[in-house]
């Protein structure tokens, strides 16, 4: 079987680069938030959607480079296409109006909840815009999550150890306030040589990462756990009761085991 490694600074490097548009887009939001009357929704409204108008079709620009890149490095050619962004303005919409509404009257608290919405907005794109790249291949690709920053998020080490398994846009996306995840591509082709290609990445060890799920899984199936943790799982059960929404699995529950354990976000 022919095997490709990635390596991981392909990644790291990335990241920096996402990093860096964000940082600019946050630059770009604040001098024109400060040349705007804050007190005029519609106005800032308009400013908060040109931004994330902008900085999606950046970030997917980005992505798009990145594909390529590891289009290459696995099959030596190069498919990519240009491919739009998949911002939604809808969305986009929603959520300012919700922060300009929470915040009336508070103007540094709008200004920093409309910070933290870009910046989701951007890191989403980035993810998204791999994904979208890859199906505009043409090609049969999957998706791995992969861990790029020194600090992950629980949720993140689990999906990490599913390995190249994600095979939808929404999958792929999926994204939070300071996720350093990057979604890297795996091109399933047969090479001239009949045999399947093994892509792996420097430094991701996907059952490593699944093992720490597993392990906070079992304790907590087995109520191995301190009274506290157990009164505490057994209040998110109840929580969600409150709230109407039946607790169908202990997902959220193994979660947080695996952040007492691992001292994860």
């Amino acid at each position: 079987m022919a095997s490709v490694t990635i390596p991981f600074s392909y990644l790291e490097n990335y990241a920096q680069t996402v990093h860096d548009l964000d940082a600019i887009n946050q630059s770009l939001l604040a001098d024109a938030l400060a040349a705007t009357d804050l007190n005029d929704k519609r106005a800032v409204a308009s400013v908060m959607r040109a931004v994330c108008q902008t900085s999606n079709e950046q970030a997917q620009e980005l992505a798009t480079a990145f594909y390529r890149g590891l289009s290459l490095m696995q099959t030596g050619k190069d498919m990519t296409k240009r491919v739009k962004s998949g911002w939604d303005e809808t969305a986009t919409d929603v959520a300012v109006s919700a922060i300009l509404r929470d915040t009336e009257g508070d103007p540094e608290g709008m200004a920093s909840q409309l910070s933290q919405r870009l910046s989701f907005e951007i890191n989403r794109a980035s993810k998204r815009g791999v994904y979208r790249a890859g199906q505009a291949d043409g090609r049969q690709v999957r998706y791995a999550r992969v861990p790029v920053g020194a600090e992950t998020c629980a949720w993140c080490i689990m999906t990490a150890g599913l390995g190249f398994w994600y095979m939808t846009e929404e999958s792929a996306s999926h994204s939070h306030g300071g996720c350093d995840c990057v979604i890297v591509s795996e091109i399933v082709e047969r090479p001239k040589t009949g045999e399947y290609r093994d892509v792996r990445i420097e430094g991701y060890d996907s059952a490593a990462y699944r093992e720490m799920y597993q392990r906070a899984n079992a304790l907590r199936a087995n109520g191995d756990l301190p009274q506290g943790m157990l009164d505490h799982i057994a209040g998110m059960h109840d929580l969600r009761a409150m709230q109407g929404r039946p607790y169908r699995d202990d997902t959220n529950g193994t979660l947080y085991v695996m952040r007492q354990m691992y001292g994860l976000k």
